[in-house]
């Protein structure tokens, strides 16, 4: 892990030092070097990773179609890191019906990191419902009872299930999704078996133990990619068609102007909730612990790290839907692995900040949110 630490403060420095020339050859693939084309062309201003180990929306949504006031019913139960307890079968979701998902995979960022920090949970899983219609997270903190779900019932056959029934499959067709199935159900189990109640933890921990799961759902998207690939080759035509994302036709006359203004609005709705959550997170800090003046070096520096990896997760919010499903899943494995550089990067600039407080601020640190 302390390998990992180190490169992700090599990369750390890369996205905020080198020029934009620079980035494109030394930043990873998925983090920034697909993004800081669209990024510039739209602000004019922003500049796979390796691991051991749900409503109409387009690309012109606003902010208040981003926050999904309707997502899909839960089905998986909790396989996910705190604050975004929902993000494999968000992943899922988004892989195999993108107009659905789009918003609950989209819409979350440095949000996941506040979440960690503070115990909470806010988003847009907070307005989900599980299948018996109970809530599955509220706006408080994450008691040990709800922490992983451990009681709940599990659909382990989604979401193959809801592809054979809406699909005309042949026999090689079903055999492929078996193996889909089999390989899915062993990622749930591995991602829940993961799990673990953080809510007493100190905030360094919580965001550590948040790391782990956010690696653990995005190696279970690495895992199915082979069976989710082999299936869909089995597909005919019509069949992929079920599948694509197809994009709106626009009027040729207003297509230019219409997907410029359409991706800025798709950007300023995604891109906010991660820049808030940064802020509401430094401000919560400085309220409960207050830096001294001989702290305030160590105060900028983590508020300059919160800014900046806020930044770094804003950068899907300006990608297009990819059109066929693996497609999808490579976005969204994309997307954690950058939430998981953000989130590692947090954890090493929060260690730094709390060794520099005094007993009283610490008590105080480790107390935040409890």
């Amino acid at each position: 892990m302390r390998g990992h630490k180190i490169l992700l403060i090599a990369l750390l420095a890369a996205t905020t030092a080198l020029p934009e020339a620079a980035n494109a050859q030394f930043l990873p693939r998925g983090v920034v070097g697909t993004v800081t084309m669209p990024l510039r062309a739209m602000l004019g201003r922003f500049g796979h990773f390796p691991r051991s180990h749900r409503s109409r929306m387009t690309q012109d949504r606003t902010a208040q179609d981003m926050r999904l006031p309707n997502p899909p019913a839960a089905q998986l139960g909790d396989v996910g890191p705190i604050g975004w307890p929902s993000a494999y079968e968000d992943v899922l979701g988004f892989t195999f019906w993108p107009g659905r998902y789009v918003g609950q995979v989209r819409a979350h960022g440095f949000d996941v990191i506040t979440a960690a920090m503070t115990g909470s949970a806010r988003g847009p899983e907070l307005a989900r419902t599980a299948t018996t219609g109970a809530a599955v997270q509220s706006d408080s903190n994450i008691s040990s009872v709800s922490a992983c779900n451990e009681n709940a019932d599990v659909r382990t056959d989604w979401p193959a299930s809801q592809i054979e029934q809406t699909t005309q499959l042949n026999a090689a067709q079903r055999d492929a999704l078996g193996k889909l199935k089999t390989a899915l159900a062993e990622s749930i189990k591995t991602i829940k078996a993961a799990c673990r109640d953080v809510s007493a933890l100190p905030p360094t921990e919580r965001i550590k133990a948040s790391v782990q799961e956010l690696w653990a759902v995005r190696d279970a998207g690495i895992y199915i990619r082979a069976p989710l690939k082999a299936f869909y080759q089995t597909l005919t035509d019509a069949q992929k068609a079920g599948l694509a994302w197809k994009q709106p036709a626009d009027n040729p006359r207003q297509a230019g102007k219409a997907a410029s203004s359409g991706m800025a609005r798709q950007y300023q709705a995604c891109a906010a909730p991660s820049l808030e959550a940064s802020e509401r997170l430094l401000g919560q800090i400085e309220q409960d612990v207050r830096p001294s003046n001989e702290q305030n070096a160590s105060m900028q520096a983590l508020r300059k790290t919160s800014s900046d990896m806020a930044k770094l997760l804003t950068a899907p919010c300006a990608q297009p839907i990819p059109a066929d499903p693996v497609a999808r899943l490579d976005a969204a494995n994309d997307q954690l692995s950058s939430m998981s550089l953000a989130a590692t990067s947090m954890e090493i600039a929060l260690d730094s900040f709390s060794a520099q407080l005094g007993a009283e601020q610490k008590a105080k640190f480790d107390s935040l949110a409890h």
